[in-house]
This record gives C-alpha cells, sequence and structure tokens, in this order.
C-alpha cells in the first residue's frame, strides 16, 4: 500500500475512530484489506488498549495489523 492508496482509504473512515496498532517485532507491507474496524477496551491512561473484555468498557477502533 502506497502513502496515497493509505489517504484515500482513510478518507472513507469514520474521522472520529481512535487508531490502534498491533505491536510486533517484524515488519511487513501494509495492505488495505488488514484494516479493519473493532470493538476493543478502552484505552488506558499510558495509552495502552486491551482486547475486549466483557467487564470493561468498549469502543470501535480502527485497527491496524
Amino acid at each position: 500500500m502506497t502513502v496515497a492508496e493509505l489517504i484515500l482509504f482513510l478518507q472513507k473512515q469514520p474521522q472520529d475512530l481512535l487508531v490502534v496498532y498491533s505491536i510486533h517485532s517484524e515488519y511487513c507491507l501494509l495492505e488495505e484489506s488488514e484494516i479493519e474496524t473493532g470493538e476493543l477496551c478502552q484505552p488506558r491512561p499510558d495509552g495502552w488498549v486491551h482486547n475486549r473484555r466483557f467487564d470493561k468498557p468498549k469502543i470501535t477502533y480502527l485497527v491496524f495489523p
């Protein structure tokens, strides 16, 4: 995915979504099909976001792989 393709994709997304990404030790090229929306826990004060838990409030994010 190029920067131009990413910008076009992001322009189609709800503009108020927070964006999260998974932490990995390696890199790969980003594909549009890998970006999704998902419900996860609200962010902690330090910015970390936990996977969805039924005992915590959840919000929708734009999730990068």
